[in-house]
């Protein structure tokens, strides 16, 4: 099972088609019964692929989902008119196959430019809701250069209830916040009111545009949440510490795929957690880690375990934030290197040791104020040149 569908009233499967060349699973679909309030995110790129700009009407339209295609191999992206025709046809031939009972969302990930092989999708959508045909899990016909499957759930008591969450995403490479290249869906049987939104965009900026791989914004980028109230309890009728403790459940099940796209970037070997603290304001707090984070001089330095402060350092005072040397300390893997401006006496070869590890960490101090933020990034190494040189041979 996957562990979106762990929710009451999901279910998802998926199969292959033929999109990928590789015969791998490509064509997956996600079911609520009954249809779900859907809050979403999408990538702030100015070139979005038809099923974003499709999904942006169908969410702005209002109304509850019931069923969400994915197609991966493809990402129907830079396809123009013909492109968003081929969005809507897909939602067609699902209608005629399924007969939703609620609206329709459609996602693709692939290679860009490309436009769809219709008859392939026709021909899989009926496959996917006919008897005896044999599936795969959801998970692995959203995947593209992912190596290992994406995904999280949670149970939780709120006024002696379980609600429950669940989650998967794909994601690997072109990966950098507002939105980073994935895909994310998150279940819940709990019943949200429209006006959950700005508490779901606020953990989306917490999690998903909170990472980096390559500082890469992709075209097809999207973050949907799916509330059906199948476990009976609705958010409006929790109290303070049950509402608080769904957000939490909630942020922490988009912290940890987050987390899980970074421990997967393209020839990643480390997860880097960034923490700036001591800023004027968050955006400085943001603005800082960004740069830190997005810097190859960096990400280079954080592959080859080489505790450089300096190129950190450079990185946030080109970041746009407000800095005073001065005041800033920098720390690597919970070693203090650098404070007031020069660099401290520290044992290197501790630091080293601890800079070989998988789970590597940047803590900058600014100095100036009380707003933090954390963010998620990896090194860069030569598997990833490798990797996304040859995308599409």
């Amino acid at each position: 099972m996957d562990d979106v569908s762990f929710p009451k009233g999901f279910k998802a499967w998926g199969l292959a088609c033929g999109i990928k060349k590789n015969g791998k699973p490509d064509l997956g679909v996600l079911v609520s019964e009954p249809p779900a309030q859907v809050f979403s995110a999408f990538t702030r790129n100015a070139v979005k692929a038809a099923p974003v700009l499709y999904d942006q009407k169908v969410a702005a339209a209002g109304g509850r989902v019931s069923h969400v295609l994915v197609n991966s191999g493809n990402a129907n992206a830079c396809t123009g008119a013909r492109g968003y025709q081929d969005v809507t046809a897909e939602v067609a031939h699902l209608r005629e196959a399924a007969a939703p009972k609620g609206q329709v969302m459609v996602s693709s990930t692939g290679v860009i430019g490309e436009y769809l092989p219709m008859e392939k999708i026709r021909a899989g959508i009926a496959r996917l809701f006919a008897p005896g045909e044999t599936f795969s899990p959801f998970i692995h016909a959203i995947m593209t250069t992912d190596t290992f499957e994406k995904r999280s759930q949670k149970s939780l008591l709120l006024d002696g209830k379980e609600v429950r969450l669940g989650g998967v995403a794909k994601g690997a490479g072109m990966i950098r916040p507002n939105m980073a290249t994935m895909l994310a869906y998150l279940t819940t049987d709990l019943e949200l009111d429209g006006d959950y939104s700005e508490r779901f965009l606020a953990a989306v900026e917490k999690s998903f545009n909170s990472i980096s791989v390559d500082g890469d914004m992709s075209t097809n980028d999207t973050a949907l949440l799916l509330a059906n109230g199948a476990s009976g309890m609705r958010y409006a009728s929790l109290s303070e510490p049950a509402r608080k403790a769904f957000d939490e459940g909630l942020r922490g099940v988009m912290e940890e795929l987050a987390k899980l796209i970074i421990r997967d970037g393209e020839g990643a070997t480390k997860l880097v957690t960034i923490e700036t603290v001591g800023a004027r304001s968050v955006e400085d707090a943001k603005a800082v880690c960004r740069a830190i984070a997005n810097s190859p001089l960096v990400k280079t330095a954080f592959f080859g375990g080489d505790a450089n402060w300096g190129r950190v350092l450079a990185a946030a005072g080109y970041s746009g934030a407000e800095l005073v040397p001065e005041k800033t300390a920098l720390e690597f893997c919970g070693v203090k290197v650098m404070a007031q401006g020069g660099a401290l006496v520290y044992d290197e070869d501790d630091v080293a040791n601890r800079m070989k590890a998988k789970d590597v960490s940047v803590r900058v101090d600014l100095g100036l104020g009380q707003s933090s933020w954390t963010y998620w990034t990896c090194d860069l190494s030569y598997e990833y040149v490798k990797i996304n040189a040859a995308y599409r041979t």
